[in-house]
């Protein structure tokens, strides 16, 4: 098992034993034991009984826990307690606001094991009816299963990828030409299938190839002579598998790479119903349109967008200089200061800019004012061995519910830079939302708007915004907005960086790294950067250090 693994069974199990009502000295002692290892920077299944003794909080009975997971992929105690549990309940300690004490009350009070039942309940009012419960928990609880149940058959663009590469890989064993299409192919952020193309002259043995595919199950119902349609390895996503003969190739993959609204708005099947094409970039020859790239065809603002620039404007990985918003193990970061420094290094990026949490954020141990003064000392000390490379003194300041920022104006001052992000009470209207980020927009200290929305992909919607009013607000205080690049968030959506551009806002493309490995995020950033039409020259982590500098300076005076 790898470290995520590892932790990830342990938090589960702290969970079921919370359920069941089991010693809660024992639960909260292999929570904080789960927490140690979480932010244990090495290969966990390569510790010996000695060596885990050594983290924080791993005694001799958690250290057998840890070790049976290394060594059968599985632990007694774990099985024992998911044997006793319904499997519905582990669906019910998904949804947010409902901490595991409060589903084991649901199960034992009200004999509750799955979703739809708890949807029942809360719709005739019995949920509120339990101790520590009450109507807005209720309401809460309504709506989250309602959000579950509308993303459980789909995946983020990071997992979907690698659902891709997999099935592909098998797929290229049988096929000579084989392409992803779809959702995945235009590098959306959440896939609900995944659309493949494959090339036969034999269109009625392709079906019999395919499903010689290990963990393929066909949906024959569905499915067509041109069109294989089922499962792959017993995930939910559905799958899309067309069959092509070759002169048909390019159109076809055309047409399954296009959204439906960019194929109508180039009206593709009124010129091209009975005319093959030879490459994508002859359909924009014939009707003498700008050449759009395929993750931005949507049927969105692509033209307009395409009358004033071309693809070469459009952000690479390449052409980024730095990354500015990353972690360390000075708040809940895996990798030392130093060491993400180094890895930035190696990848020939220019700077590396940390932020980690403030002090408000008790829980990812925020940064007090004498850890500050710590931190300073070690980048100067860093800062001074290096010439070519050079680490900025940011932090992640909370934006406090009045709109504040975390920390008074004399330590904020400190900062190179400062990235202002709500991360708690998160449940807001308009009302609320509006005036809290636009108070901490108008900050003389805010130089990026983190995650502006606070969304997590499939497992927590945003909270809501009137995106016009903040981008007004941004460009009004030269504040950049942040396009998070983990996969679990991509926030700013792509939507707004149409807009964000027209009101020449730089977008910053920050992977939120809390690891070595969460610093290449930034591509899954880029991707949908590119989507939203991200320009190269609007892109704050683009510009080189001095210019970097200079615009945070801007913001300042």
């Amino acid at each position: 098992m790898g470290n995520d693994e590892i932790v990830d069974a342990l938090e589960l199990l702290v969970k079921l034993w919370d359920v069941h009502g089991i010693n809660e000295f024992k639960s909260k002692n292999l929570a904080f034991a789960a927490r140690g290892l979480d932010k244990y920077p090495g290969n966990i299944s390569s510790l010996s009984e000695s060596e885990l003794l050594q983290i924080p909080g791993v005694g001799k009975s958690i250290v057998k826990i840890i070790l049976d997971l290394v060594q059968l992929n599985s632990s007694p105690e774990l099985e024992a307690m998911l044997e006793q549990t319904p499997p519905g309940i582990l669906n019910l300690l998904k949804i947010k606001g409902l901490g595991p004490k409060k589903v084991g009350l649901i199960w034992k009070e009200l004999g509750i094991t799955d979703l739809d039942d708890l949807a029942t309940a809360c719709e005739e009012n019995k949920l509120e009816t339990l101790k520590g419960f009450g109507k807005a928990v209720q309401e809460n609880v309504l709506v989250y299963i309602q959000f579950l149940k509308q993303n459980s058959r789909k995946l983020r663009l990071d997992k979907a990828t690698q659902v891709a590469q997999i099935l592909e890989d098998s797929l290229r064993q049988h096929f000579e030409n084989v392409a992803i299409a779809g959702d995945l192919s235009r590098n959306c952020e959440v896939i609900s299938e995944l659309v493949f193309l494959v090339q036969s002259s034999e269109i009625f043995g392709a079906g019999a190839l395919i499903n010689s595919i290990e963990g393929m199950e066909e949906d024959f119902q569905e499915s067509s002579p041109f069109t294989w349609r089922g499962k792959f390895q017993s995930h939910l996503l559905d799958i899309h598998i067309h069959i092509i003969a070759p002169e048909q190739w390019e159109s076809s993959f055309f047409q399954h790479t296009a959204h439906p609204k960019h194929l109508s708005a180039i009206q593709y099947y009124k010129h091209f119903q009975s005319k093959l094409i030879s490459s994508d970039t002859e359909v924009y020859e014939v009707l003498s349109l700008p050449y759009i790239v395929p993750e931005m065809r949507e049927g969105f603002k692509e033209f307009e967008w395409s009358k004033h620039f071309t693809p070469k404007d459009l952000i690479q990985y390449a052409d980024l200089k730095g990354c500015l918003h990353n972690h360390s193990t000075y708040s809940d970061g895996k990798n030392t200061l130093l060491e993400m420094a180094e890895a930035c290094r190696a990848l020939g990026l220019q700077y590396f800019g940390i932020a980690d949490h403030s002090q408000y954020a008790a829980y990812a141990n925020g940064l007090k004012e004498d850890r500050i003064i710590a931190q300073h000392e070690e980048i100067d000390q860093l800062n001074a061995q290096w010439t070519d490379f050079a680490i900025l003194k940011g932090i992640e300041a909370d934006i406090l519910p009045d709109g504040s920022l975390d920390y008074d104006s004399g330590i904020l001052s400190r900062f190179d830079y400062v990235v202002a992000s709500v991360h708690a009470q998160l449940a807001m209207d308009l009302d609320r939302s509006m005036p809290r980020v636009i108070k901490a927009i108008e900050n003389p200290y805010t130089s990026i708007l983190g995650h502006p929305t606070g969304r997590l992909l499939l497992t927590r919607a945003g909270f809501p915004l009137q995106m016009n009013k903040i981008l007004d607000a941004c460009m009004a205080n030269g504040v950049s907005i942040e396009l998070n690049a983990s996969p679990y968030r991509l926030d700013l959506d792509w939507r707004y960086i149409y807009e964000a551009m027209d009101k020449g806002i730089y977008v910053s493309i920050n992977p939120d790294a809390h690891q070595i490995e969460g610093i290449k995020d930034m591509e899954y950033g880029v991707k949908v950067g590119r989507k939203g039409g991200l320009l190269r020259s609007l892109t704050l982590n683009a510009l080189d250090l001095p210019e970097l500098k200079t615009f945070f300076k801007k913001i300042r005076s």
